[in-house]
């Protein structure tokens, strides 16, 4: 999503949007609802929103899905990387001012990014998963086995062990009720990170879960977010 009065003379900067997860597409002929408003107003805003999926997320079945079983980012990574590769490429793209954001796993891509990589200037992280010894077992053994079998995968992709190596300025959010990614997750992180001491900024929402449905809560996440993106993009 380009700028209304985009201008290929000139350099913009530039927002990823990322899921990440298995079969979980992010790129579709197709409205992507209120959330694609708030990338409409990034766009009148002066950025450019940019979205590319992953193998393992491109729906096409398990084969591309299962090259990321037992380390759950790394595969996710490369592939957004190699994404943007091609972005940096173009005259049009400031290649200094990329930032990332996404939530659930794609707050985890996100944070996970800013920890692993040194590919991105900002990052946006929602109800993050930050070790995946802290989500459900029923959804993260069928990817990453069990903790006990796969010590070296889990502590390879947490985050939270990584804290030392965050790149980049970082906003987490989370909702204090959240019984799909427990609340955990982002207070192990901020922990690890003060730990570190390692610059963050939280913000919590209280009485939300997984999702925020409060109209006014909603109103204050996307302006908080968008004040985010214009300090440091």
């Amino acid at each position: 999503i380009k700028p209304l009065d985009f201008d290929a003379s000139r350099t913009y900067p530039v927002l990823q949007y990322n899921y990440g997860g298995p079969h979980a597409q992010t790129v579709r002929n197709a409205w992507g609802g209120s959330r694609h408003l708030w990338f409409r107003y990034l766009a009148q805003e002066g950025f450019v929103v940019w979205m590319c999926d992953n193998r393992s997320a491109s729906g096409k079945g398990i084969a591309p899905t299962w090259e990321a079983h037992g380390r759950m980012g790394e595969l996710e990574l490369a592939d957004l990387e190699s994404c943007l590769a091609w972005l940096k490429g173009q005259a049009w793209v400031d290649a200094s001012r990329i930032g990332v954001y996404g939530g659930s796993y794609g707050g985890f891509m996100a944070s996970f990014a800013l920890t692993h990589s040194k590919s991105f200037k900002a990052g946006i992280a929602f109800a993050p998963v930050t070790d995946w010894r802290l989500y459900d077992s029923i959804y993260t053994e069928r990817y990453m086995g069990r903790p006990q079998d796969n010590a070296a995968g889990y502590d390879a992709t947490s985050v939270i062990e990584a804290a030392d190596r965050l790149h980049g300025a970082l906003l987490l959010i989370h909702g204090t009720m959240d019984d799909n990614v427990h609340l955990q997750n982002t207070i192990q992180l901020a922990n690890a990170l003060q730990q570190a001491g390692k610059d963050f900024q939280l913000m919590l929402y209280p009485n939300s879960r997984h999702g925020i449905r409060d109209k006014r809560q909603i109103y204050h996440l996307h302006r908080s977010m968008t004040r985010f993106l214009k300090e440091n993009l």
